[in-house]
């Protein structure tokens, strides 16, 4: 009879452990998500240099230099520009797609420039690939192809957000 206890006591005692020690590796995850998604958000897409390319991708670019050639061959403003935006939204597809970042963070936060940008630049990413003869940005293709299937709104409400334009979150 003492050594079922003594095996249920242990037996007990393993789950906790392994109860506390799951979510040690959750909360350490969320730690890390937030540190990536800090990283990303506030000190790169925040900058003011990446804002003033962002701007210039979307608004200048296709009406002063064709997709022709792809990226690589953008003169030097329009090249630097343009690498800083698309290699952005291929290091948030990286993490995306590793789960180094919660995909509703991802996609709750970013789906809108997400798509605008994939859909500004496909033409000139189309073509950096024709010329490479290889892969070019296949990360951002699958954030851009994952964010279509996920409207921010979806998104936001499985979270439990709220919205003054209606929305409620799931219950």
């Amino acid at each position: 009879m003492y050594n079922a206890l003594t095996l249920i006591i242990s037996l007990v005692a393993l789950a906790l452990s392994g109860f506390a020690t799951v979510r040690q590796l959750r909360y350490a995850r969320s730690a890390s998500d937030m540190t990536l998604l800090l990283e990303v958000a506030l000190h790169n897409i925040r900058d003011k240099d990446f804002q003033n390319d962002q701007r210039y991708v979307l608004t200048r670019l296709v009406e002063e230099h064709p997709p022709e050639g792809g990226i690589d061959v953008l003169p030097e403003q329009a090249h630097t520009a343009t690498r800083n935006v698309v290699f952005m939204y291929e290091y948030i597809g990286i993490m995306y797609a590793l789960d180094m970042v919660d995909s509703r963070i991802a996609l709750g936060i970013f789906n809108f420039r997400i798509r605008q940008v994939w859909e500004t630049l496909e033409p000139y990413i189309r073509a950096e690939r024709a010329a490479r003869q290889a892969p070019f940005l296949p990360f951002f293709e699958n954030l851009y192809l994952r964010a279509q299937v996920a409207p921010t709104e979806d998104i936001l409400r499985s979270i439990g957000l709220r919205s003054t334009q209606g929305f409620k979150p799931d219950t």
